[in-house]
């Protein structure tokens, strides 16, 4: 999930009308600067420096501390971490790990103990968290011995998958002192934590819930684990669990949703000349759906039988979706929503339009790829929790198209549509709504979506009751392809420093929507440019990235600074505050600029650019992700993920004999955590 370059203009929750949007000159939306608002005012906090440290870094008169760390258990009896030795620190095994919290945490979500509609606001003493786990780092997870750089046997990469998915577990909080902690079950299967990993049984619905790829792949995954544990408990399920969980979001009935991502990252090919393999490349659509996402295990090391494609070619089909889990009902299944479309998702922002409808924003996080919105066909029904699970069902998905002028739209994605577009030499038609679902990416390219700069979170600030403000966020990581150098009107370029043509995005931006009428659920929508990534020092402000390049990383726009304050790159994650401020996390700050990953505040409105202050930053070789505020507003979580992966030249750990590049958060091996942040005298964070 990198991201780069932001560009701030000012960021309104309310009417178009109201911010005086300016359509588009010179090929680029203007930035609206209100002449009606005040000037955009800072956050209240002493904004911490640039560094490198191998430490969380606060602001004066904040204090920080881990909730959980990868391997710690999520029920009683379990055995105790030995963080004193080098490597995993408990017994490496699938079963272990799937009873403990996970790597790579990423998206966080807390839900009241108890549902109610409206959510409860203020200070609790008990609630749910779930937490989203990405990837997995082999060579810390399972480091080897006898001066291997990791351990090949056929357990330690069993036990890599089920580094991931996500987990779910109580939380107890002290209003007295601030301390949030993890409450344990009291036996595997009794309450409600519990880890949902790539083992896990699943339930597909929706248009391609009977799609023929999906029914092949499920009949051999079913087929493997079957002879590990028996048939799925659950009529129609597949264990087929979830992975690669990047972003994610969560419903006004109280269930969380979460993104699959970079799924094809997980399949290997132990045989390419199989005969399974070669009958499924003779399907034209399946060989473009390769090409597409290019399925290879970055591991190279192979793994689970289910994940290589000589044995299950269709397997990547079951990932790529959005995935529903009750953290309140342990007993219903994982729900696959395939009517949200099969892509490298980000995130799953779910708000109420304005009769009811559950729309749910997604980012593809891919170069050139696109912004999506799901509108449901019924309603939410505030007084039945259940029904509302199945609102994720049945509804249409749609993908943004951004004109030059300032306006776009929202293009619905079926077969009906795609089949009439123009097709050129190698467009396939699609056989019903289930195979455009399956086949996402080509049905937007082919019916004109924008193409972006890694959409990566795309959020809506709501009001208590999870109305949608008709705002929306389009966090864009950046853009680092040659087919993507030249951008597009959403997509800016700065010039290079020699003048003589236009870099690739190394530092992202961020897109704004306007929803007409402030309707999530409106077909049409206006849009600019919130904000550009970088240095806001001046118009041509060269750096050298960790590359060696010398680029121009400076954050204005159509010669206007869109920010001021604390340079940063690569913004991936973003939530608000109720005093209308953003909190932005980074993931791939370092490789512009000499400081770590971490959190950055800027005001929501006010003209004028945007004044940017660093609110903390993580350890080496991290990044900063899942931006999570208390209902009380007076706690901060985040998640530290990938800690130690990396050195300050950027260099990726790969079991040299000196060990990973950081001990956090223990002083020993490095573990992914989850942290909150404190005002030390119990205030509001970031006043």
């Amino acid at each position: 999930m990198p991201v780069r370059s932001n560009n701030f203009a000012d960021l309104a929750c309310e009417s178009l009308s109201r911010r005086g949007f300016l359509t588009a000159t010179a090929a680029l939306p203007a930035l609206s600067l209100m002449t009606s608002e005040a000037q955009a005012a800072p956050a209240g906090f002493k904004a911490v420096a640039e560094n490198r440290l191998d430490t969380v870094v606060v602001p004066e008169g904040y204090a920080w501390q881990p909730l959980i760390s990868w391997g710690d258990p999520l029920f009683e009896g379990m055995a105790p971490l030995d963080l004193t030795k080098r490597g995993a620190p408990f017994a490496f095994t699938r079963a272990e790990q799937e009873n403990r919290f996970g790597t790579h945490n990423d998206m966080l979500a807390l839900f009241p103990a108890n549902w109610a509609y409206p959510w409860p606001e203020g200070t609790v003493t008990r609630a749910i968290m779930c937490v989203n786990h990405e990837a997995v780092s082999p060579f810390m997870a399972a480091p080897g011995s006898d001066g291997q750089p990791i351990d090949m046997r056929v357990e330690a990469l069993d036990a890599l998958y089920a580094c991931m998915g996500v987990s779910v577990f109580d939380v107890a909080h002290d209003p007295a002192s601030g301390a949030w902690s993890v409450v344990k079950g009291p036996a595997v299967g009794v309450d409600r934590n519990r880890r949902v990993t790539p083992y896990s049984e699943v339930v597909f619905d929706g248009s391609a819930a009977n799609h023929p790829w999906i029914a092949k792949a499920g009949a051999v995954v079913n087929e493997v684990e079957g002879a590990r544990s028996g048939a799925p408990k659950v009529k129609g399920a597949i264990k087929a669990g979830t992975f690669q969980n990047c972003a994610g979001g969560f419903t006004p009935w109280g269930t969380y949703l979460t993104a699959e991502e970079n799924f094809n990252n997980q399949f290997f090919t132990s045989d390419k000349a199989s005969p399974a393999l070669a009958e499924a490349q003779a399907d034209a659509a399946f060989a473009v759906d390769q090409s597409i996402y290019r399925y290879d295990n970055v591991w190279r090391l192979g793994g689970p039988a289910q994940f290589d494609l000589s044995r299950n070619p269709h397997g990547p089909s079951l990932y790529g979706w959005i995935v529903e889990i009750d953290p309140y009902d342990p007993d219903w299944r994982p729900h696959k929503h395939t009517a949200l479309g099969r892509k490298c998702n980000e995130c799953a922002t779910t708000v109420l339009s304005k009769t009811n409808k559950a729309v749910v924003y997604t980012g593809d996080d891919s170069n050139n790829q696109f912004v999506y919105k799901f509108v449901s066909r019924d309603k939410f029904d505030p007084t039945n929790r259940i029904a509302n699970r199945e609102l994720l069902s049945h509804g249409t998905l749609y993908a943004a198209r951004l004109e030059a002028d300032g306006t776009g739209r929202w293009i619905a994605l079926t077969a009906a549509a795609a089949n009439r577009a123009a097709r050129g030499p190698g467009d396939l038609p699609f056989a019903d709504d289930g195979d455009v679902m399956v086949r996402c990416r080509e049905a937007a390219l082919r019916l004109g979506a924008t193409k972006m700069d890694r959409p990566e979170d795309v959020e809506s600030p709501t009001d208590g009751s999870f109305r949608g403000t008709g705002t929306v966020f389009v966090m864009c990581t950046g853009n680092l392809s040659d087919s993507g150098r030249a951008g597009n009107v959403a997509n800016p370029r700065r010039k290079t420093l020699a003048g003589d043509g236009l870099e690739r995005n190394y530092q992202g931006h961020i897109v704004r929507f306007e929803e007409a009428r402030q309707d999530p659920a409106a077909l049409t929508f206006t849009w600019d440019i919130f904000a550009v990534a970088g240095d806001p020092s001046a118009e041509v402000a060269p750096v050298t990235n960790l590359e060696g390049q010398v680029v121009n990383a400076s954050s204005w726009l159509n010669g206007k600074p869109t920010t001021t304050g604390d340079r940063f790159a690569m913004p991936d994650n973003i939530t608000f505050d109720h005093r209308k401020f953003c909190w932005i996390t980074t993931d791939g700050t370092p490789e512009t600029f000499p400081c770590n990953d971490g959190v950055y505040v800027l005001p929501m409105v006010g003209k004028g650019p945007r004044p940017v202050k660093r609110f903390l930053t993580v350890p080496i070789g991290a990044e900063c992700c899942g931006p999570l505020l208390a209902w009380d507003q007076k706690t901060f979580f985040c998640g530290v993920q990938h800690v130690g992966a990396e050195n300050t030249k950027g260099q990726n750990f790969r079991g040299e004999p000196g060990g990973p590049y950081s001990n956090f958060p223990n002083g020993g091996w490095p573990r992914d955590s989850v942290i909150f942040v404190r005002r030390q005298d119990g205030g509001t964070v970031g006043t």
